[in-house]
């Protein structure tokens, strides 16, 4: 920002802020970075702008009333001094951040930097306006405050610094297990020497880990069964660092079990009666379980109580089921908790065809008739003799 009070004199009129490395003159060697128009009788005139690329040491400014050159111009210096920015605040241990240097000395390429006073090894040249651009890895370090310092050894501009802050990361090794893999943890940018506790969302699943001198760290485990499909690890220092991993586990659904039987099939002739199910076996790394529905209808909704089986590990299943038409499906679950298509099969079957209800009824029925018949051939019989 640049504030002008005059003494004796008004101000008003359109003004020009002008830029220079070297002193203003008329023939263009100047940027132009700001206009305004200051209010008539005004003898004060603010012009906020924002420093162009420029080089280390005296810069000039021009205050120019009016639009042309020769309109009362006034002139100052600005002390450039160089200065260096990190795109980011945080990095990780593996991430690529950038350093911008801005006021330094134009074309040097002799311009050292260093972060956590060790040599980067960069090549690093200034371009004409004193600046440069580097990217740079960050390298196996600990969890914490960390520095970049930019330096030229044959000037006294002295060290120019930025700070970074350095957070733990962890990446798992294969990135989409199946249940029961083993699976390798590494860690970085953790404590130095400290425990590290790992938890599968949550529950601890190692044996916690000891981090190196640069707050590196790698362990194994086995995915444990879980009935969801994304989960979270988490690794926590004794520091309190946190980094977690985001762990989408194999996410490709089973083949569907075909039925077998029942098909079309009739079981007993009255009363209550036992199916035994049966379907293909299907097989997965992880694991699988099995549904099985049977119904009176092709809707299986809603079904009657004890018409539903899950958690079933073996490729066939035994009800007892009142006389009746049924269907029935089956479909397979694997540990991930992903589902195959429901596998229908095609016939009704059939049970028995009278209910014990029934049964006794027309049991009771031919009792009766039975007394009947005997008290009557009997009584025939006496009449008889």
């Amino acid at each position: 920002m640049l504030a002008i009070t005059s003494t004796g004199f008004s101000l008003d009129g359109p003004y020009q802020v002008l830029w220079s490395k070297s002193p203003i003159s008329d023939e263009g060697n100047y940027t132009l970075v700001a206009t305004g128009e200051v209010p008539k009788g005004s003898m004060q005139a603010t012009a906020i702008f924002t420093v162009p690329e420029a080089i280390y040491g005296t810069n000039y400014v021009q205050f120019r009333r009016g639009w042309r050159p020769t309109d009362n111009p006034y002139n100052f210096t600005f002390n450039i001094l160089p200065d260096i920015k990190v795109t980011s605040t945080s990095a990780f241990v593996g991430s690529e951040v950038t350093i911008r240097g801005t006021g330094f000395p134009a074309n040097k390429n002799d311009i050292n930097l260093v972060f956590d006073d060790k040599d980067t090894k960069l090549s690093i040249s200034t371009n004409d306006g004193g600046s440069f651009t580097a990217q740079f890895t960050i390298p196996d370090t600990m969890a914490g405050n960390h520095q970049f310092k930019a330096y030229n050894e044959n000037l006294a501009i002295g060290e120019v610094t930025a700070n970074l802050q350095v957070g733990p990361t962890i990446s798992l090794e294969p990135e989409h297990p199946e249940i029961g893999t083993e699976v390798t943890l590494s860690g970085w940018g953790f404590a130095a020497r400290s425990t590290v506790s790992v938890k599968y969302d949550d529950a601890a699943v190692s044996n916690s880990p000891t981090t190196n001198d640069t707050g590196n760290f790698t362990e194994k485990f086995k995915v444990p069964e879980s009935s969801t499909v994304n989960h979270v690890i988490t690794a926590t220092d004794k520091a309190g660092n946190v980094a977690t991993f985001g762990l989408p586990l194999e996410g490709t659904p089973p083949s569907v079990p075909t039925p077998v039987s029942p098909s079309q099939q009739r079981f007993g002739w009255f009363g209550s009666q036992t199916v035994i199910f049966t379907w293909t076996p299907v097989s997965d790394p992880s694991g699988i379980t099995y549904v099985l529905e049977v119904d009176k209808s092709l809707r299986f909704f809603p079904l009657e109580p004890g018409m539903r089986r899950t958690g079933l590990t073996q490729p066939n299943c035994i009800m007892t089921l009142e006389p009746g038409t049924y269907y029935w499906h089956v479909k397979s679950i694997d540990g991930a908790g992903n589902e195959s298509d429901w596998s229908l099969s095609p016939y009704p079957f059939q049970v028995a065809f009278f209910s014990g209800i029934y049964l006794a009824a027309g049991a009771f029925v031919f009792i009766i008739v039975f007394i009947f018949i005997v008290r009557a051939f009997f009584r025939r019989l006496k009449e008889f003799f």
